[in-house]
């Protein structure tokens, strides 16, 4: 094994380390945390299973019984990551309808069933005869393209999630970060076979995959220990807050004087009850540009503008509904400042989780 290899197995334990204090992280939602601990291990193993590979000692009678075992890697990163994202920002639960992605794991033990049942013996007859492959379907382009064709899948299907589910600064620059960084994956994965196709590599040359799973395995370690807030749903520019507002102007002491303001602002004067209200108007009042207002919303209230507004809008919301029984929905959503029932039932559900018309409900039957 050589040096190379050797960093790359520090980065396999690494992440199965890390993958440990997510099982047992009390903080934030265990499932997520459960979730993302498995996709953690997920990358470990591939890191693993390469570096038995590239030092040939896969091919011993110690490890051979591993042989396409990271072929599950490839198939479950896209279905696992799907279900740490929705959990992670909608907080579903799972559904029996969810066995679904986990059909093609479970075609792929079927197909390699004849493989990972056979003794070690045999398997090592098979290596010697270089006939293992007669035995199971694996480096077929079609197969490959089934792989690459479930990464984009999922990929395709995570992206269609957050354009739907995810509006809010509130960790949408981490979770973008991780679909991305797993979209690097993808494409690595696919440039590797496709390079190898054509007999322009060999098959021990996919360094350049390992490096992009080790350099993700780092950065998620970095957020882990340095900032682990980012796992409980803080954007990231409170995680790197050199990536935004780095050279902003504002001191801290200035910073909470302007917190502090708008808030007497937002409840004096309930700027927010106007449909129209913008962030322009909100740094008007507080003599800053818009850049600077944005900063203190998302710093000091950890929100994006619009959630910051709306979040007022709704207790104005809860305010009516509780206490004058007479006005219906619809009179309600323009009297707290929203201007279509749309966005009023969308904004209601995450802030309360409840629709309207049953928080509506609920407080009659309080009564």
């Amino acid at each position: 094994m050589n040096f190379l290899e050797t960093i790359f197995l520090f980065f396999s334990f690494q992440a199965t380390f890390l993958a440990c204090l997510f099982f047992l992280k009390k903080k934030g939602d265990k499932i997520a945390n459960v979730i993302f601990g498995v996709y953690l291990l997920l990358f470990a193993y591939n890191i693993f299973f390469n570096v038995l590979f590239w030092s040939n000692k896969l091919f011993t009678r110690d490890f051979i019984s591993l042989l396409f075992t990271n072929i599950a890697t490839w198939i479950l990163y896209g279905p696992i990551l799907y279900l740490y994202i929705r959990r992670a920002v909608t907080k579903k639960k799972f559904r029996l309808s969810d066995i679904i992605h986990f059909v093609p794991f479970l075609l792929y033990l079927i197909n390699f069933s004849p493989y990972f049942l056979a003794d070690i013996d045999r398997k090592m007859v098979w290596l010697k005869e270089d006939s293992w492959t007669d035995k199971v379907y694996y480096f077929s382009p079609h197969f490959i393209k089934i792989y690459i064709g479930i990464m984009l899948l999922y990929f395709s299907l995570i992206i269609k999630f957050l354009k739907n589910n995810l509006t809010s600064l509130n960790n949408k620059r981490w979770l973008t970060w991780l679909v991305f960084s797993y979209l690097g994956y993808v494409i690595s994965f696919t440039s590797f076979f496709i390079l190898k196709y054509y007999g322009f590599i060999e098959m021990g040359y996919d360094y350049f995959i390992g490096f992009l799973m080790i350099f993700f395995i780092g950065l998620v370690t970095f957020f882990s220990f340095m900032q682990p807030s980012v796992f409980s749903g803080l954007s990231m520019d409170k995680v790197i807050p050199f990536i935004k507002y780095q050279r902003t102007g504002l001191t801290k002491k200035y910073s909470l004087e302007l917190k502090f303001k708008l808030l007497t602002y937002m409840q004096s004067d309930k700027p927010y009850l106007n449909s129209e209200l913008r962030l322009d108007d909100l740094a008007e009042k507080l003599n800053l540009s818009r850049h600077h207002t944005s900063q203190i919303i998302n710093e000091h209230f950890d929100s994006s503008f619009f959630d910051f507004i709306n979040h007022y809008r709704i207790g104005e919301a809860k305010k009516l509904l509780r206490n004058d029984h007479n006005l219906n929905i619809t009179e309600v959503l323009y009297a707290c400042g929203f201007n279509n029932r749309v966005s009023f039932y969308k904004a209601f559900k995450k802030f309360t989780g409840v629709t309207p018309t049953g928080f509506k409900l609920g407080q009659k039957q309080a009564y």
